[in-house]
């Protein structure tokens, strides 16, 4: 499936193609984002249809006719709200969290790939295609950027402080489960909130499987996901109820609950 992915973008790229094809592979930064020309937005169109489409619609809608089949349902971009942001609570991501997505992919069940074969001008076209795709970025400005540290030293402290805000402060145990395996009380009722996949259930997430983690497993993107939260998801965001340090030890105790896991 993989090899006939490449060949369709190799199809849909190839008019005006680069004569030097550039690749930022996450996490690195990617740099400023180019202005969206009509050639960029053009060339962003041939790659979505090409790649994305299949499961995330003509319209960006999440329908597209492969993403029915995965367990997961494709973001449906018509509204505007991303998982991964470092920008606060509902408000748009910045184009570089966009980037990052495509680089890097989800998590397997998701039916993602990283798109690293994909030049930096590619992603970045289809970044400009993306922002076509939902009003709101024709009436709002990307959030102002989170404060997020660098991560301070993995101690047996900030684990076990972890626990305690796991079970109290953050109540992330309520849907998690008290293992944090995605069983907590409440996990069964959850559902997505807005957008063509409004109302289908939704599975937290089991945090001693980090290889599944949509943001990353790094502690970076760990806390980034605690502070800011996944818009369009029950999962909110915690950087106005808990504090900087409380944020580093639940990810710290949430990386104790996957021994030998690297990022």
């Amino acid at each position: 499936m993989r090899r006939a992915l490449l060949a369709v973008l190799l199809l849909a790229t190839s008019a005006g193609a680069e004569p030097r094809r550039h690749y930022t592979l996450w996490p690195s930064a990617p740099g400023a984002s180019p202005a969206a020309t009509p050639e960029l937005l053009e060339l962003g169109g041939r790659v979505y249809r090409g790649a994305c489409q299949g499961c995330h619609g003509e319209k960006g809608d999440g329908l597209g006719r492969e993403g029915k089949f995965l367990g997961i349902p494709p973001r449906d971009f018509t509204t505007g709200n991303f998982l991964i942001r470092s920008t606060p609570v509902g408000t748009l991501p910045l184009d570089a969290d966009l980037f990052g997505s495509i680089r890097r992919g989800f998590k397997p069940s998701v039916g993602m790939p990283a798109f690293a074969f994909l030049s930096d001008r590619e992603v970045w076209g289809v970044v400009a295609y993306l922002k076509t795709l939902s009003p709101r970025w024709k009436t709002e400005k990307p959030g102002t950027p989170l404060e997020l540290p660098a991560p301070p030293p993995r101690t047996a402290e900030l684990e076990a402080g972890g626990r305690g805000v796991f079970m109290a402060q953050g109540a992330c145990f309520v849907c998690h489960g008290m293992g944090g395996l995605g069983d907590g009380p409440v996990a069964g009722g959850l559902a997505y909130l807005v957008g063509s996949h409004k109302g289908k259930p939704l599975r937290p997430a089991n945090l001693s499987r980090a290889q599944d983690f949509k943001g990353g497993r790094r502690a970076e993107d760990i806390f980034r996901s605690i502070t800011g939260g996944l818009d369009g998801t029950p999962m909110p965001g915690f950087g106005a109820s808990l504090s900087v340090e409380q944020r580093w030890q639940l990810t710290y105790f949430i990386l104790s609950l996957n021994p030998g896991t690297t990022p």
